[in-house]
């Protein structure tokens, strides 16, 4: 009797126990927020025609601007105008798993080795400034070079009205032969006083100067040496009719002849609103340096763009050079 009282009171205590409910786990730490995806820093390649000329420099302090407040990293070479380069610096960035490749071509046509090359690496492009006869490409973001020369000639079919001259001499000081920018500002600039009906009432001296400075001088100082009697100076870049001013002061005309460049460099505004130059085509280094970045952005996230982004000239007087001295202060090497 003793052992079933025993037996019974063991059955009740494991029928007890295995109806009890399991102990809680031990605290552990607390959850954190989820964690999603880390967004990807873009690598963006970024090649440079020629970081001598100072509107390109501008452009490169743009686009570093830009790519700063995007949260990109830039890696930037330099074609310095050379075609062999410019290919040898743009398969190097491919060879650094760039995500885009923002480009300024330095030729019409050989520069488009270039962008085949990114076609065949799969990595999108960018065109800014200059802007390459073939290949693939995102988007061009720039100013149609064309609209430049156009303005040129517009400024000049103006100052023939004004001279109330039946003919004007003047000297064309033009870029690196063979040059993309060089060949658009001339066949806008020639293209628009044929519009104007006086293309044969001008008589021009043209002469390649490398969009160098000293060339623009040391080109006027031989043209002025041998006939003096000109109207105007006009100069596909400010850096060579900076030098072509230079020029005119060493022959006592400043005055007696008028200065027009392209871009709108810091000196040629501050020259141009204390009288010396005449006019300049302003070209904005902004709208093309950080454009061609923020396109390279825009379509790594997936957006769709237009095939060109077009950003005009606007012709730059001393009526209006004020508004364009604030822009250039911004973007150029101090």
């Amino acid at each position: 009797m003793k052992g079933k009282w025993i037996g019974s009171l063991l059955a009740m205590a494991l029928l007890l126990s295995c109806s009890r409910p399991p102990a809680p786990p031990e605290p552990g730490p607390a959850p954190g927020p989820a964690k999603g995806p880390e967004k990807k820093t873009y690598l963006i390649g970024v090649s440079y025609q020629n970081l001598a000329f100072p509107y390109v420099a501008a452009l490169q302090k743009a686009a570093q601007n830009e790519a700063q407040r995007q949260g990109v990293k830039l890696i930037e070479t330099d074609a310095m105008n050379d075609t062999s380069k410019d290919l040898e610096n743009v398969e190097r960035l491919l060879g650094q798993k760039i995500d885009c490749l923002a480009f300024e071509a330095a030729s019409l046509d050989a520069s488009v080795a270039s962008l085949e090359a990114a076609n065949r690496a799969g990595v999108p492009v960018v065109q800014f400034n200059g802007k390459a006869n073939g290949g693939e490409f995102v988007t061009f973001v720039g100013s149609n070079q064309i609209e430049s020369g156009d303005l040129l000639g517009a400024w000049l079919a103006d100052f023939f009205k004004k001279s109330g001259k039946p003919s004007l001499r003047g000297v064309y000081l033009r870029g690196v032969a063979g040059q993309v920018t060089d060949i658009a500002r001339n066949d806008g600039f020639k293209r628009r006083l044929q519009k104007e009906g006086i293309a044969d009432k001008i008589e021009l001296v043209e002469q390649h100067a490398d969009y160098d400075r000293g060339r623009g001088q040391s080109v006027t100082e031989s043209i002025l040496s041998m006939d003096k009697n000109y109207d105007f100076i006009i100069a596909n870049n400010d850096d060579m009719i900076l030098g072509a001013l230079q020029a005119v002061a060493q022959f006592n005309l400043a005055g007696n002849i008028a200065l027009v460049g392209v871009d709108g460099l810091p000196e040629t505004l501050a020259a141009i609103k204390a009288g010396q130059i005449a006019a300049t085509v302003f070209q904005d280094p902004e709208g093309q340096g950080a454009g061609g970045v923020s396109a390279c952005v825009r379509h790594l996230n997936g957006e769709t763009q237009p095939q060109e982004i077009i950003i005009p000239f606007k012709l730059v007087t001393p009526e209006n050079v004020d508004g364009f001295i604030e822009i250039a202060n911004r973007v150029y090497v101090k």
